[in-house]
């Protein structure tokens, strides 16, 4: 007899497009895989995925109403189906978080991955990242805001019995070790073979620049403009500003870039740099060094600070051979650390952890 498949569902925002990555690798694993989300949106990546929109109550109030209830009738059908369920960020899909616990009621095993902003600590966060602190100082009160709905997600996910996932080693501070002693620990996804790379010409001479910001407060884009409008008249080049673009389109910008300049604020990489490095793009990006002491020794984003942003960015500009043998080493880091496939396997074995610790408890 065939081993029947493991069941596994994935909840309710389709953050970053991991969502939609994420089961689509567990898919080519042999895991049967199912997304269910609300509110994607054009620049996420949500093929295979069982979309929600919900239309505001105020301007649509039948239309929104059904909305919502085709989608709290899809999660709890879908979680009674799973054999586990993988949690994304810290909203619930139905009020009161009735589906958190109505999945602990079915006593699924249960795991949530947090993806940054949900559970970030500003004091924290700001002990070894000026940015962060030169952010929250302009409002103090909503720094100790995020502190406490830090504590208090966390609080939500124990209380239900979930176990804690985290994508990246910024993140772990921010853990609550009281409520989730144990962490496990995975990567942000990415199906680098959907993404074909273009190297820089080395010879280019006016070469373009790229910034896709999602938010231009979080990512930076102040400096990153700081720095372009200080090179311009000094350096021959192109730039773009891909802001509110759809995913496609937006890629095929970065596609056929010379240089992509990522986020300058967490000091972390996210998605949209992980996407132009898969592309073979020689990467910008503030990475903290807490951080780069925990990232592979063969990392080739550049790293820059807001502060020395322009010099580095000029010296991409002016040396076409660096940015050529750059990019190629971004595709094969990707390849080797990110990509989804590698990732499915790994997340399979968690999985297989939290099925066989629940049938012990059972």
């Amino acid at each position: 007899m065939t081993e029947r498949a493991m069941k596994v569902l994935h909840l309710p925002i389709n953050i970053a497009s991991q969502v939609g990555i994420t089961v689509r690798a567990l898919r080519e694993r042999g895991v049967d895989a199912r997304g269910i989300v609300f509110n994607n949106h054009s620049y996420q990546d949500g093929e295979g995925l069982e979309t929600y929109p919900l239309d505001s109550l105020t301007r649509s109030p039948f239309r929104g109403r059904m909305q919502r209830v085709a989608l709290w009738r899809a999660v709890l059908k879908g979680i009674a189906w799973a054999d586990l369920v993988h949690w994304h960020f810290r909203n619930s899909a139905i009020p009161g978080d009735f589906d958190m616990r109505y999945a602990a009621r079915l006593k699924k095993p249960r795991i949530v991955e947090f993806w940054g902003s949900d559970i970030r600590v500003p004091k924290i966060a700001s002990a070894d990242n000026p940015y962060i602190e030169e952010m929250y100082a302009l409002d103090p009160k909503a720094a100790e805001k995020e502190a406490l709905k830090s504590r208090r997600t966390q609080e939500r996910f124990a209380k239900y019995g979930f176990e804690c996932l985290i994508p990246s080693p910024e993140m772990v501070p921010f853990v609550f070790t009281d409520l989730f002693p144990k962490i496990y620990k995975s990567v942000a996804r990415l199906v680098v073979s959907e993404l074909d790379p273009i190297f820089p010409d080395p010879k280019r001479v006016r070469p373009i620049v790229v910034h896709h910001p999602s938010n231009k407060l979080n990512k930076g884009t102040q400096a990153v403009m700081n720095a372009v409008e200080a090179l311009k008249g000094e350096v021959d080049f192109d730039f773009q500003l891909l802001h509110g673009m759809a995913r496609d389109e937006a890629l095929e910008a970065v596609r056929n870039a010379d240089v992509s300049l990522g986020e300058f604020v967490s000091g972390d990489y996210g998605l949209s740099v992980l996407e132009a490095m898969a592309l073979g793009k020689p990467t910008v990006c503030y990475i903290k060094p807490a951080v780069v002491s925990q990232l592979p020794d063969e990392l080739p984003v550049v790293n820059a600070t807001q502060d020395n942003l322009t010099e580095v960015l000029r010296g991409l500009l002016t040396d076409g051979e660096k940015r050529h043998a750059v990019g190629r080493a971004s595709r094969d880091y990707v390849l080797n650390y990110h990509d989804a496939a590698k990732s499915a396997e790994s997340l399979v074995g968690i999985y297989e952890e939290l099925l066989q610790k629940e049938s012990t408890h059972a």
